[in-house]
């Protein structure tokens, strides 16, 4: 990606952002610590969000947010329900264009679709959200019939800029890896190697060492030395435990099919 627009620090700044995200606390849904960064690194007086919806069924799910003022909000949320006006509009306005154009990829702001403060003045969502004036939309994985997403969001001062969307475009797939990093952490899943997690699924499908040694193109010894960081950091005896309390958790390309035993 070009990377004109980006001021000079920029990239240290992300980051910043990226490590303090990984290390805080994982709370109930993303880490306070990423959303302060984002809204640092992308000032926006309304916020930064983490945001989680079922347009399906009209339903907020999360709201958290990190104010103008560093306040934290959320993530519960009184949900608004299906009769309010949000709603009514939401499929037809640009909050809902990620998920109409199939594009979980771009960002994308308010001034993506209107070209004029006289145009978004005359949409029917500008009277339903009347305090916010420009949004950016960060958009992340999620369920059929729901969507999720990072938002900046600002009242006044000036539209978002190139150097705003292409910060959050750099952003993005770290944004999605640091939620699934939190969401491990919260259920208790230990922070295993790539190695680790190999290892561990092949000794739970009844390879050997021998033969764990042979496929990976390792010492014996050091298969051995991988079982083990793999109890002590499960606090188990057995590999069969480990392996039953960390493979429903593992990284989708841990879960696929490894060698058979001989």
């Amino acid at each position: 990606m070009d990377s004109s627009h980006l001021r000079e620090g920029d990239v240290d700044l992300m980051l910043r952002v990226i490590e303090d995200g990984r290390h805080d606390d994982p709370g109930e849904q993303m880490p306070w610590a990423l959303l302060e960064g984002l809204q640092a690194l992308i000032p926006a007086d309304l916020g930064a969000s983490y945001q989680h919806y079922d347009y399906l069924e009209h339903h907020t799910l999360v709201m958290q947010a990190v104010t103008g003022e560093g306040l934290h909000e959320g993530p519960d949320y009184a949900d608004i329900g299906q009769g309010d006006p949000f709603w009514q509009h939401w499929w037809a306005s640009y909050c809902s264009y990620p998920q109409r154009a199939g594009d979980l990829v771009s960002v994308v702001h308010t001034g993506d679709f209107f070209a004029t403060e006289r145009d978004r003045l005359a949409h029917p969502m500008s009277e339903v959200l009347d305090d916010l004036k420009y949004s950016m939309i960060v958009s992340l994985p999620a369920p059929p019939g729901q969507a999720r997403r990072v938002l900046f969001q600002r009242w006044s001062g000036p539209s978002f800029s190139e150097r705003d969307r292409q910060v959050a475009a750099l952003l993005r797939p770290h944004l999605e890896e640091i939620w699934l990093d939190a969401e491990r952490r919260r259920h208790g899943i230990p922070q295993l190697t790539p190695r680790e997690w190999q290892v561990l699924a092949m000794a739970a499908a009844g390879l050997s060492y021998a033969q764990i040694a042979h496929e990976l193109f390792v010492s014996l010894g050091t298969v051995r030395k991988h079982t083990e960081h793999v109890r002590d950091r499960l606090g188990v005896h057995t590999i069969g435990a480990a392996a039953a309390l960390a493979l429903p958790h593992a990284p989708a390309a841990i879960r696929m099919t490894v060698p058979a035993p001989a």
